[in-house]
This record gives structure tokens, sequence and C-alpha cells, in this order.
């Protein structure tokens, strides 16, 4: 990065790496495995690639095995220990804040032949975002899981990086590097379909001011990420259609039943909910000041910006409207990296240097704060000790059952390797075991009532589960 020779922005920076690094990697194991990492282990468990995807496909419909393909080499390093395999995902959510600051500084530096606004300014502007990004629980707390989410978030972020140094910029690699990286999130996750969605919405701007023309400069960038984007669709459908069948086949047996139909309002409660009560209105006063103070100037960048934080959660909504309900959090978390990108340029506008210092000051309290609340509430169910005392109930031959279904794979992986077998899936009718550890939430009340009426002795209530026995 030419230019950047200011070292204020680069000691932000490295605050930012090092405090986020340390809130990713901190105490990996303190949560139990989650009913969703047992899935993602149980399929990257599979003792060959060919049926880790197999496996991911059965498990975790609607989505490619990219995490699950990564995390099965990472644990054939490391081990399959909770803090190992979360591991991943927290080395991916550091290098993201990295990303934020690229992407910051690409918005905001000028281009080639420009007369320059200062260019520490670019980078204290993309410093200041890597910053809040790096400290704020929504970036933090889905980078501890062993899931799909960090690659998601990490390969669309490289995209976006790629799409705005191409849109600005041009290069081969730019280019490349949009289409690429876009395959690779959505493979990841198909709600990272959202965000080229976005782009594509940017690049008919991008044609409409340069008339259309492949003469002029900006029309003809945006022709050529046209042409990578719909390039790495052709490319994508090209091997993901089983998966796409797959999922069209979760959702019509209920996959997605669980998510509810969003209120119209639903974008701002996004926002609101993630960044916490108190931090939701001092991030969004400072990103108005921003949008406010950088529209005149640096239209391109802010106009990019609100489109790519309001796009997602709008987009959900609509589709929750016109298909199925699709608004769920983590399906645009890459939404939260413009929003603090303009919250730390509204506080680099900021009239004096006191003024700044207190706006970050207070942005970065109120971010913590919502990390210490959050930690100090218990938010895993206990699995392990579920697992073990339905286990140490069993007599010879005897069986576990696990309600729901898609939580056998985390109770397997808290047996000994010799009683996994042991731990059975449930299926409607099913009553041959003689232990059942039963989720206290997400089961309908009929099903738990059917349970109990079979299993009427209550060896324990856990947190989030019940142990349950003949």
């Amino acid at each position: 990065m030419p230019g950047l020779n200011n070292r204020l922005p680069l000691l932000v920076l490295l605050i930012a790496v090092a405090a986020g690094g340390f809130l990713r990697f901190h105490d990996l194991a303190r949560l139990e495995m989650s009913d969703d990492e047992g899935a993602s282990w149980a399929a990257a468990a599979a003792p060959s690639l060919a049926e880790v995807v197999t496996m991911q496909a059965r498990l975790n419909p609607g989505k490619m095995a990219v995490h699950e393909v990564m995390l099965h080499g990472w644990m054939l390093m490391l081990g399959d220990g909770i803090a190992a395999q979360r591991a991943l995902s927290a080395l991916l959510g550091t290098v993201s804040i990295v990303i934020v600051f690229w992407i910051g500084w690409e918005l905001w530096a000028p281009p080639p032949g420009a007369d320059p606004h200062p260019e520490s300014s670019a980078a204290m502007i993309a410093a200041l975002g890597a910053l809040i990004y790096a400290v704020n629980l929504i970036t933090i707390k889905y980078t501890r899981e062993a899931r799909m989410y960090p690659v998601m978030l990490t390969a669309t972020l490289m995209q976006v990086g790629c799409f705005v140094r191409a849109s600005r910029r041009g290069g081969l690699l730019a280019y490349a590097g949009t289409g690429l990286f876009a395959i690779v999130a959505i493979a990841a996750h198909f709600a990272a379909a959202l965000v080229p969605a976005c782009e594509g919405l940017w690049l008919l701007l991008m044609l409409w001011r340069g008339g259309a023309s492949p003469r002029n400069a900006e029309s003809r960038r945006a022709l050529c990420l046209m042409a990578s984007l719909a390039a790495a669709a052709i490319a994508f459908l090209a091997f993901a259609m089983p998966a796409v069948r797959g999922a069209t086949s979760a959702v019509g047996h209920g996959a997605i039943r669980w998510i509810h139909r969003p209120p119209p309002w639903a974008p701002v409660a996004f926002f609101n909910k993630a960044t916490g009560s108190f931090g939701f209105p001092v991030l969004m006063a400072a990103a108005t000041v921003g949008v406010f103070k950088g529209w005149k100037r640096e239209r391109d960048a802010v106009g990019f910006c609100l489109l790519w934080m309001w796009g997602p959660p709008i987009l959900m909504v609509v589709a929750s409207y016109a298909a199925a309900p699709l608004f769920v959090e983590r399906y645009g978390l890459s939404s939260f990296a413009p929003f603090f990108i303009l919250a730390g340029l509204g506080i680099l506008k900021l009239p004096g240097n006191r003024l700044r210092a207190g706006a970050l000051a207070l942005v970065l309290a109120v971010s913590i704060g919502h990390i210490l609340s959050f930690n100090r509430r218990p938010h895993d169910a206990q699995w392990r000790e579920a697992a073990r005392m339905g286990a140490a109930s069993l007599r010879p031959g005897e069986t576990l059952m696990t309600v729901p279904r898609y939580s056998v794979s985390v109770t397997r992986y808290y047996l000994p390797p010799g009683d996994r077998s042991r731990a059975v899936d449930y299926a409607a009718g099913r009553d041959d075991a003689s232990v059942v550890l039963l989720r206290d939430h997400g089961v309908s009340p009929d099903l738990a009532a059917s349970i109990r009426g079979h299993y009427p002795i209550e060896l324990a209530h856990l947190r989030g589960v019940y142990v349950l026995r003949r």
C-alpha cells in the first residue's frame, strides 16, 4: 500500500490485530460444543475427503463442504479437541481484521492520477474501522465456533476487497479475485450470494455514469467485473448443482422451518441486536457523522459502504416475504464491516484530537462492555455432562438416543470412541433406546410430551438438556 508512511494507522492496526486475536483465541474451550458444531465435526472427522463431502451433504444440507474439508485437514494436524477445531475459525477471524483494513484503504485511497487527499487519512479510516470491527461481539462470537461462517465471512471480505480495487483501479488479479472469492464464499454458505447481488447494483450505477460505453474507463471496469461475476456463477453452478438441489429439498422438508418471518424493520433491529442496546446508538451516531461528513467529497466510498451495509439485510427481508423466511443474523455478517468502517470515518471527521479520542474511547467501551455482558451469561447446552451421565446409566446392550436427531453428533463427540455406536439416531416412533437426551427448547411440545411419556424417569435437567430414562 503505497503512501502508508504514517505510523499511527499502522499502530492502530497492530492493536486491532492483537486485541482481536486475543478475543478470538482466548479460552476457546470455555463453551461446550454446540449441536451445529457437532454436525461439522462429524463430517470433518470422516476418514477420507470423499466421505467428508458425503457426510457434510447429509448433515449440513444446503451448503458445500468447504469448511469441513478445511477442518478435516486441520484436525489431522492438531487433533479434534474443541479448542483445536475452533482455532481454525479464530485464525480466519483474526485474518479478517486485516482484510477489513485493506477494504477501507481501497475505498478511500485516491485512484491513480487523482489529486489526493492525504493518504494517511485513508489509512486512518481503514485502521479505525478495523479496530472497531476487531473488538465487536458480532464479529467475535461467530469466529469462535467450529462452523462455516468464518470461512464465508473471510472469503466474502476478500471478494469485496477485490471488487472495490477492480472497480476503482482495474487489474487482472482484482478481476480474477472478485470471481474466485465469490465462488469460495458462496460454496461455504449460499447466503454469501447476497453480497454479489448488491455489487450488481453498483455495477449498473458505474455503467450508467460511464454511458455504458467501452471507451469510458469506468464502464470498461464495470463490464470486466460483470464478466468476472458471470464466469464465477457459471463455474459455481457447474459443480454445485447437487448441493443446490439438496438445499431445495431440505427447504421443502422443513430445514428452515425454525426461521420466522421478520418484521419490515428487521434490518435496523439486525444492527441493534448485534451491537447491543448501548453500543448501537453510539456506533450509529458515529456512522451517521461519517456519512454526512464524507458524502460530498467521498461519495463513492460512502455510497458503496451504505449499499453493502443495508443491501444484504434488506434482501433477506424481501426474500422472506417473497419466498421463505431467510432472515438470520449470521447470514449477513459481512454487512457489519462497512458499518464499522463508516463509524471509523465518523470518528476521524470529528473536530479536534481530543474529541476524536473521546469518541473512539466511547465506541470501544460500549463494544467491550457488550462482550463482557455476553460472556457473563452461559450460552451453551451441557451436552458433555448429559452424554456422560446418559452413558453411565446404560446397561450392557442398551442404547442412548438424542432428540432432536440433529444433536446426535455432539452426543457422540462427548462419548468415548468405543461407545459412540451406542448413540442412535432419533426417528419418528422410535422408542427402543433406554436413555434419551432431550433438548429443553427447539423441540415441538407434542414431541417433547411424547418422549416424556415413553421415558418418564428424569435423571437430570442440565443446562439446555434433559436426561431421561425408561
